[in-house]
């Protein structure tokens, strides 16, 4: 522990597993107190953090967690809006519920946490930082992924207009583009065939999928002061993926690992 973010307090939603958990163990790593939003509490809780049972969809149950926050701690310092999740269907096939609870989720959860947060830093006066999670879906179109392209591209354009609003604040908002990584959503597609991990790893430069870890070090980066003149931009981590002109360049144009 660096204690590096020692007396901070961090809410981070969908905590209850991959991407959000690492990011909960890894704020906690830096000193900070760890909030963990998710409908779902882990089968194995991590030390430390306190888990509040969450629909980040309901601005009622939203409401709800923050007051719970503000009983438990007092203050919120750092926002990582990572709930999602994922249905596959073709346009003209996935129906309008499905389409809407991943938009819920993704989008319109980042917009009501952060309209928790938002005031509350104001009238502290001693600035945040906002990070949501997006998606390489972001940047790129994927067949049968509709929803989630749609709201991790909404989640850009909102984290853009956010943070123009509280900059003079002091309140920072960024995000977080992940690509392949190992997650449940991955294991999902496997398991229903419409991702194939030798196809994603061929198409990502570093020839592997990311761990979940290497995600949150980037949230870490955001969420802390190494980043304090950040604000609206978004880092991708994805191995490469989504700059790869040639998706399979010939030897003679790559660089040997020896």
């Amino acid at each position: 522990m660096s204690g590096s973010l020692s007396g901070k307090v961090a809410v981070v939603t969908g905590a209850g597993r991959g991407i959000g958990d690492a990011i909960s163990g890894r704020l906690i790593a830096d000193g900070a107190k760890v909030f963990a939003l998710d409908k779902m509490l882990p089968d194995e809780p991590r030390e430390r953090v306190t888990y509040i049972e969450t629909d980040v969809t309901d601005p009622a149950s939203v409401g709800a967690a923050f007051k719970a926050v503000d009983d438990k701690a007092g203050q919120v310092d750092i926002l990582v809006s990572n709930a999602g999740i994922q249905r596959v269907g073709l346009v003209g096939k996935i129906s309008f519920a499905d389409f809407s609870s991943v938009i819920a989720t993704h989008l319109h959860g980042l917009f009501l946490c952060a309209s928790e947060v938002v005031p509350r830093m104001v009238e502290r006066g001693a600035g945040g930082a906002i990070v949501s999670i997006a998606s390489t879906a972001a940047f790129v179109g994927l067949p049968g992924r509709g929803p989630y392209c749609a709201a991790k591209a909404g989640i850009l354009g909102l984290t853009r207009a956010l943070s123009l609003e509280v900059a003079t604040a002091g309140i920072r908002v960024n995000a977080v583009a992940p690509g392949f990584t190992r997650t449940k959503f991955i294991e999902q597609g496997l398991k229903d065939g419409s991702l194939q991990e030798d196809w994603m790893v061929a198409r990502v430069p570093m020839k592997r999928l990311a761990r979940t870890e290497e995600i949150a070090e980037a949230v870490r980066f955001l969420a802390g002061d190494e980043s304090s003149y950040m604000t609206g931009q978004t880092v991708v981590v994805d191995g490469g993926w989504i700059v790869q002109g040639i998706p399979e360049a010939p030897t003679w144009l790559q660089t040997s690992a020896s």
